[in-house]
């Protein structure tokens, strides 16, 4: 069977990057799983309000954001059309439409009939932030997020964060694929923030050992830093290629407010991230 990976492209306001789409090809050739690229085109709603219309000309401008949108999103699916030339595995790509307020919520609606959803997120564009957090929280997929320049490569050492809960759980069973191909594994554990078991982590390390992964445990000490970038300063350190880590959203409202964590990862990722909730 193999593995589904999606990528969203955003293309208004703001468009994605080139870089995220060689990473997006570069992670699914390792890992051997095809690439779904959907360069997402905006509908925007017309406004009816005359004023707009004799003021600023919004259909004109509605026109012009759209053909921008769409312009986009195609020079998008030719740059993943010509890295999958190259590549060893089987990318498709397409534009979909959607309109503006929907945007997001339509990435996440997609997402959830793939294994794994690849993003970046990109401090100048905000967007980008808001997309993250509307696919982890709203399609029950695991996500991995890329930060700015940042190339994939091979997976050798695999950091992940553990806290016992119950979305760090989850995220173990969403990463077990990336598990077992990396050839090494460390579960970290953070102290300073909340009272942790001091067993877990070496518990956990245990129970990878015997499923035949080459694991280890350790814990490490938050400084001054946010929790978020210690755990990534933490993996960094210990030389991680990617981290697994679980998501936190404290409120049912829309607006999300994210555990501490979860806020600053995608506020400042630093390495590849695979977060779960």
């Amino acid at each position: 069977m193999t593995a589904q990976y999606f990528l969203p492209l955003a293309t208004y306001p703001d468009s994605s990057s080139e870089l995220i789409i060689s990473n997006a090809v570069a992670f699914a050739e390792f890992f051997g799983a095809d690439l779904q690229v959907y360069a997402l085109s905006v509908a925007i709603p017309h406004i009816t309000n005359e004023w707009s219309w004799i003021l600023l000309d919004t259909p004109k401008m509605i026109e012009q954001a759209e053909v921008l949108s769409r312009s986009r999103a195609s020079a998008l699916v030719a740059v993943a059309t010509t890295l999958g030339a190259d590549a060893k595995i089987d990318i498709f790509s397409r534009t979909a439409k959607a309109t503006l307020p929907q945007l997001h919520e339509a990435a996440a609606s997609e997402a959830r009939f793939f294994d794994l959803t690849i993003l970046e997120c990109l401090a100048e564009i905000p967007d980008t932030r808001i997309i993250a957090e509307t696919v982890i929280f709203g399609s029950g997929r695991p996500i991995i997020v890329f930060p700015n320049k940042i190339f994939a490569g091979p997976i050798k050492h695999l950091v992940i964060a553990w806290d016992g809960s119950r979305a760090a759980a989850r995220a173990v069973s969403d990463a077990n694929a990336l598990i077992l191909r990396a050839q090494r594994v460390t579960v970290l554990s953070l102290t300073g923030e909340k009272p942790l078991p001091k067993s877990t982590g070496a518990h956990l390390a245990e129970i990878l050992v015997s499923s035949g992964v080459n694991a280890t445990a350790t814990t490490a000490r938050i400084g001054s830093l946010s929790i978020g970038l210690s755990i990534q300063r933490a993996a960094l350190g210990l030389g991680a290629d990617i981290l697994v880590m679980g998501a936190f959203g404290h409120s049912r409202l829309r607006d999300f407010i994210l555990g501490g964590a979860t806020d600053s990862v995608l506020e400042q990722p630093i390495l590849p991230v695979l977060m779960s909730h």
